[in-house]
């Protein structure tokens, strides 16, 4: 019986011993930002202005960014932005992003839109093993964002980069007056 026993405080030590710490990726793990852009009043470029049913969609893709998630949101406004900030994601998978920003989307006879083209490089920092790695960018120095030459709609009346380097969420990239 005490063998037996032996053989049993055994097995349970060799299998609490081989446990590990769980691999869970917290929420408040900092992953791959997004391109943050205030809106400005070209008239008043201190004092932030409010973009009206704004959707971006990037080039390539079927529908634009999901911006408002709330249990009310229809099929159409769940993509529109209201609001002076927006976060845009950028693609892994390539060096440039572009976005078709529509403003007043959804009113027709008001809509509006610009496109604009986003350069960067990608830079990949290793996280941790539960979360993987994350990407930071690079806005390019020469041509950071550029607006197409044939783009004619023009609402947006000019745009500044404050920082090239997009690591985090919590301060603005770039401003954008109109």
């Amino acid at each position: 019986m005490k063998k037996f026993l032996n053989i049993i405080i055994v097995v349970i030590a060799f299998t609490f011993s081989s446990c590990e710490k769980d691999d869970i990726c917290a929420n408040t793990t900092p992953t791959t930002p997004r391109l943050v852009i205030n809106f400005y009043d070209r008239e008043n470029p201190d004092l932030q202005k409010n973009v009206s049913n704004l959707t971006a969609k990037a080039v390539g893709e079927a529908n634009p960014i999901v911006f408002n998630t709330t249990t009310s949101a229809t099929e159409i406004t769940k993509y529109y932005a209201t609001g002076n900030t927006i976060s845009l994601p950028l693609r892994l998978n390539a060096d440039e992003t572009v976005y078709e920003l529509t403003q007043n989307a959804g009113e027709p006879t008001l809509t509006n839109t610009d496109t604009i083209v986003i350069n960067y490089t990608k830079r990949e920092i290793y996280v941790s093993r539960a979360c993987g790695y994350k990407t930071n960018f690079r806005l390019d120095s020469e041509n950071p964002i550029q607006r197409p030459i044939n783009d004619t709609s023009e609402w947006i009346n000019n745009l500044i980069v404050l920082t090239t380097n997009i690591e985090n969420e919590n301060e603005t990239h770039v401003s954008i007056y109109f």
